[in-house]
């Protein structure tokens, strides 16, 4: 009995730090690239490029990791990609123009679509009957800790120097890597198919799966916008200084971390439309309210609410995409492509709008997407209850 529960505690421990360690690493990676290639001189436009281009590099490495890992093994293609990411923050450190930050922005994206989905995979895979809540509730604690601390880590960073924050970035990565391989004996584990459980037989969860998919696509459209093209908004637009910056928008991971907290700790939004649909109302207002203030307070704020929503969808697409299900590395590639077109659309469209509408409009736009995605959710929902 006390074998069981040590074991069933180590594995929560590895479930939290290694996304701990990986997500610190890319806060730390994200913080230092948009500050990097402002000062460089980049326009909007490049700017958004940079992160549209990269994050459309992640999508189909999202999508087959997940199917790969489960020829090669989990393993297999985690610590590779942990390590790739390692040397993209490395090589960064040199570039002196936009366009050599490009590339090697590019490959540690690329990495980062290589690691995660095989790694929600893998929690599956050794999550005994009854575990799976536990630790998926671990793995997005862990994420969003490890994200809020080194984003409350990096003004002193960037106040250090832009390489020492990439410096960081990788020392993370290569920590997450390590930490895989002391958990190789798990990891060999052969995937089992598992009995959903009886939450999980809800007639409503493909519905509450869709619109959580909805909201969590758009969450990463903005979080795009606000980790990637708000830099450029502030420090051009409103003449903010990088550390200012960097911790404004450091509170929409303080509140994406301790939203996951609270998410995690009950399943009061299990089988439930309006935690959704509220997180999508919360996430236009937010936006609008980022656009309309101009001092760093506020902004703060508007990001902190942003980041709260952001959990509730987040959790709920990736609960209801991996519980009861057998096809746990394909499940996992979609819920992290939509991490990455959500990227691609932010940058993409937000690039386009900062360049040729105004630096502001990006937020504008985000608003508007998410009254757009409030409808679509009610209209969904009502016509489900009506034909039931």
């Amino acid at each position: 009995m006390c074998d069981i529960i040590f074991k069933a505690i180590r594995k929560r421990i590895y479930v939290f730090l290694i996304p701990w360690f990986m997500d610190g690493g890319i806060v730390f990676l994200q913080t230092a690239m948009p500050l990097l290639v402002v000062r460089l001189g980049a326009s909007a436009l490049l700017l958004g490029s940079i992160g549209w281009i990269a994050q459309a590099v992640r999508l189909p490495v999202c999508l087959l990791s997940g199917h790969l890992s489960e020829r090669v093994g989990r393993t297999a293609v985690i610590v590779p990609a942990a390590c790739s990411c390692a040397i993209g923050c490395l090589l960064m450190s040199f570039a002196k123009s936009p366009w050599q930050v490009m590339p090697f922005y590019v490959l540690a994206l690329a990495s980062i679509g290589g690691f995660y989905a095989p790694l929600q995979a893998l929690i599956g895979d050794v999550s005994e009957r009854g575990e799976l809540r536990n630790n998926l509730g671990a793995f997005n604690i862990g994420w969003c800790a490890g994200s809020a601390v080194a984003a409350l880590v990096a003004p002193i960073l960037v106040r250090l120097g832009l390489n020492i924050t990439l410096y960081a970035g990788a020392a993370a990565s290569l920590t997450a890597a390590v930490l895989v391989l002391s958990w190789q004996r798990a990891s060999r584990r052969k995937c089992r198919e598992q009995t959903p459980d009886v939450q999980e037989q809800h007639a409503n969860q493909s519905l509450l799966l869709l619109i959580a998919r909805i909201g969590h696509f758009l969450s990463y459209y903005g979080y795009s916008t606000i980790r990637i093209m708000f830099p450029k908004y502030a420090i051009t637009g409103m003449g903010w200084s990088e550390v200012t910056v960097t911790w404004v928008t450091a509170q929409h991971l303080v509140g994406l971390s301790l939203g996951i907290m609270v998410v995690s700790a009950s399943g009061w939004w299990r089988s439930r439309l309006w935690p959704l649909a509220g997180a999508q109302l919360v996430m236009a207002a937010s936006a609008l309210l980022a656009v309309t203030a101009h001092t760093p307070v506020p902004v703060a704020i508007a990001f902190f609410a942003f980041g709260v929503s952001q959990s509730v969808v987040y959790t709920a697409a990736l609960y209801y995409g991996i519980s009861g299900s057998g096809k746990r590395g394909r499940n996992a590639g979609v819920h992290e492509s939509l991490v990455a077109a959500g990227g691609i659309s932010g940058c993409l469209v937000g690039g386009l709008a900062a360049q040729k509408i105004a630096l502001g409009a990006p937020f504008v736009i985000l608003a508007g997407l998410a009254g757009l995605a409030l409808v679509v959710s009610l209209i969904l929902g009502f016509a489900k209850k009506k034909s039931v």
